[in-house]
């Protein structure tokens, strides 16, 4: 192959800064395109393909992001940065072990880069190495104090080892990241130890629904202390949350607050309260279906349970979904009636994989809230759902509920056990390893099919 000509330089000079330019203002796939031409046009160029690679991840194609990682790799081994990044795409893979490999070579070959530390960390959180990761998060937090991120996930770090003192603290580091900017609220801000008997106390929701449902556990404790109880919710939540005991007002979130002395966010609440000793000593259920007609068809003659399915929730910012398809050996027994209550684009699920001649009704287009959901929860002997909001309902409700959890599960869960002290009605079925979706759903037909002959 003989040198490039004057025009060529120019050429791939327009196309790498129209790459850049394009990566700079948040044209992700126009740059990638660029990229992808440049790699082409210029194959020997390691720099190019790590590039490529970058951006290949930034839009959800870890795949193709790994190759092009190997790329680059195959012509500069020792670049710590495409070592990194490498592991970090495997790690959106799930490929956890593969990843700590590729992250802790980077962290050998540049062990003064603080980003390679802390990219290694979360990946060993993941693998469960909790105390390696947090002993990587205290120091990268003792280095990088102002870092919001690295607080955050220190934080994550010490509830997962169920430091509740601590990590409930450290909660708090949410208001520093970008993704969730502080709330100015006029008025004095709730401080541990405050009294706030006879005081107007406002609430702000925060969050997603489940992280709600969860935390409203303790908003009568607020009350119990004497204050009076103003709680802000979405719309979906705040005919349930009305049920709460002690709260004096909901209030739709995006309307005005009323007048109030001393304002929160709900998920500080057991910080602020100091219940970092006593998470689950809250009596459940502590939410209540409304009082209107059934919304579940009547069962049929001879079956023996009726059940509530939910197999996909978020996939960001962690993929709490189920495959469908490997659901089905829960619905071999007659004698078990099953009714969707999957809600968003997975309930299309159900026709793509003809599930729905196996059960006996998709309810969701009667769900307008959870309230509804709460509704039918109530009429069903069991609710069995992938870590999302609808498992989080059934267990503030007092219901029956299996939750499938992924290897990678959330702080709350930990990652050993079948109970949980959030929601003592409910039983967790564990992933064993990433990729395995069939041992914890054999272990949950074998609790089914008992659970129909008792």
């Amino acid at each position: 192959m003989g040198e490039p000509s004057a025009e060529q330089d120019v050429r791939r000079e327009q196309l790498r800064q129209t790459a850049l330019g394009a990566w700079n203002a948040g044209r992700i796939d126009e740059a990638a395109r660029a990229f992808a031409t440049l790699s082409r046009d210029v194959p020997t160029d390691a720099g190019i393909h790590g590039n490529l690679g970058v951006a290949l991840r930034r839009l959800g194609r870890p795949a193709a992001a790994i190759a092009s990682y190997r790329r680059a790799l195959a012509l500069s081994p020792a670049e710590a940065n495409v070592l990194s990044n490498l592991g970090n795409a495997l790690r959106d893979l799930g490929r956890l072990e593969d990843a700590e490999t590729w992250l802790r070579r980077a962290v050998r070959r540049a062990p003064d880069n603080l980003s390679f530390s802390y990219n290694l960390a979360l990946v060993l959180r993941d693998r469960r190495q909790h105390a390696e990761a947090r002993g990587l998060l205290e120091a990268l937090a003792a280095a990088k104090p102002d870092d919001g991120d690295i607080a955050w996930d220190l934080a994550l770090s010490r509830l997962y080892e169920r430091d509740w003192a601590r990590g409930l603290a450290g909660y708090e580091a949410r208001w520093r990241l970008a993704r969730a900017p502080r709330r100015a609220l006029p008025g004095p801000r709730l401080k541990p130890g405050v009294a706030v008997a006879g005081r107007r106390v406002f609430l702000h929701a925060e969050q997603g629904f489940g992280d709600a449902l969860q935390f409203a556990r303790f908003v009568p404790a607020l009350a119990a202390q004497g204050a009076i109880v103003l709680l802000e919710s979405l719309p979906d939540l705040a005919p349930l949350f009305a049920t709460l005991p002690g709260v004096r007002q909901v209030v739709i979130a995006g309307t005005p607050p009323p007048a109030y002395d001393l304002w929160a966010p709900m998920l500080s609440l057991p910080h602020l309260l100091g219940l970092s000793d006593a998470l689950f000593s809250v009596q459940t259920p502590y939410l209540a279906p409304p009082a209107t007609p059934a919304l579940l068809a009547p069962r049929p003659p001879g079956a023996r349970l009726a059940v509530g399915l939910i197999w996909a929730g978020k996939p960001v910012p962690r993929d709490r979904s189920w495959p469908l398809e490997t659901l089905l050996p829960l619905l071999d027994n007659p004698q078990v009636v099953f009714h969707s209550l999957q809600l968003g684009p997975r309930a299309a699920d159900l026709a793509a994989l003809g599930v729905e001649h196996l059960v006996a009704e998709d309810i969701t287009p009667r769900l307008r809230s959870f309230a509804d959901t709460a509704r039918a929860m109530a009429d069903l002997d069991l609710i069995i759902s992938i870590d999302s909001a609808p498992a989080h309902l059934a267990g503030a409700l007092g219901r029956p509920v299996w939750t499938l959890l992924r290897y990678v599960s959330d702080w709350r869960w930990g990652d050993e056990g079948q109970t949980t002290g959030w929601y003592p009605s409910m039983r967790l079925f564990r992933q064993p390893a990433p990729d395995d979706f069939t041992t914890p759903v054999a272990d949950m037909a074998r609790a089914l099919r008992d659970a129909a002959l008792s």
